[in-house]
């Protein structure tokens, strides 16, 4: 991180060989096994390598947040901080810091069995005062490559809430509230699409209401992947879809107590 921003080298270990170089402005991709590159437009990167919530106070009624003693991960000590949820409209987290510096060592999501359903952490850590410039180029051989360049993204468009009509949640779990309301048109979509986040303050909930007809193959019912579960709904001409790193029971309530405030005349 300099005075320009952010830049990201990421080399692959495992399996074909292909490295990835971003920067604010753009996302290149080397595939020299495919002889190709790849450059998108950079969007919005999330937190490396994660992110503690900046405040816990508010989160101590749903949930018990205590130390856990101490753990060696990467070969660098670190407290572990164990976030317990109060009730089952949410997952626990623990957290592994570094006693030192403290960086997020390591992250576990475990769901309301006790199982980890996700986990991210360092196997090898190497802090440097000051990172070269050439240690952020790609290092791939120097083969022949086809440039594939995608276009900048269409960008979205924001949209009166009052025009199209207005969603809400009659029956929030305990804890969540409202973070963001944007309407907004998607690339390759006629009609705007309604777009709320909640949370409460740790795990947070995407609802995405859209257009419907029959011709389209919308996502109705249960799903889940790892530690994020999802639930669809086709409510008379609209499509819904709750998606977060919550329990199944949450994204159901939350989709099944949508309802239209604003209805179009």
């Amino acid at each position: 991180v300099n005075e320009d921003g952010e830049r990201e080298r990421l080399v692959s270990l495992t399996g074909p060989t292909r490295e990835v170089i971003r920067n604010r402005e753009r996302v290149t991709c080397f595939l020299p096994e495919d002889s190709s590159i790849v450059v998108e437009h950079a969007g919005t990167a999330p937190p490396f390598p994660m992110q503690l919530p900046s405040d816990l106070g508010p989160l101590r009624k749903y949930y018990d947040i205590h130390l856990e003693g101490e753990d060696r991960i990467a070969g660098l000590k670190a407290r572990k901080v164990v976030i317990a949820p109060r009730d089952s409209y949410r997952y626990g987290q623990s957290f592994w810091v570094a006693k030192d510096s403290g960086l997020l060592l390591r992250a576990e999501v475990i769901n309301e069995k006790g199982e980890i359903v996700e986990q991210v952490m360092f196997t090898s850590l190497q802090m440097h005062d000051d990172i070269p410039d050439s240690q952020l180029e790609p290092q791939v051989p120097g083969k022949a490559k086809v440039l594939r360049l995608n276009g900048h993204p269409q960008q979205a468009r924001d949209v009166d809430v009052k025009q199209h009509g207005g969603w809400g949640v009659s029956a929030l779990p305990p804890g969540f509230s409202q973070q963001l309301q944007r309407n907004h048109f998607l690339p390759d979509k006629k009609y705007p699409v309604e777009h709320h986040v909640y949370s409460d303050g740790l795990a947070s909930v995407s609802v995405f209401i859209e257009r419907y007809s029959k011709d389209d193959d919308s996502f109705v019912g249960a799903s889940a992947m790892g530690g994020v579960n999802a639930y669809g709904r086709i409510m008379g001409d609209h499509s819904i879809t709750v998606v977060g790193e919550v329990p199944p029971l949450t994204v159901k309530q939350i989709a099944e107590s949508l309802q239209q405030v604003n209805p179009d005349d």
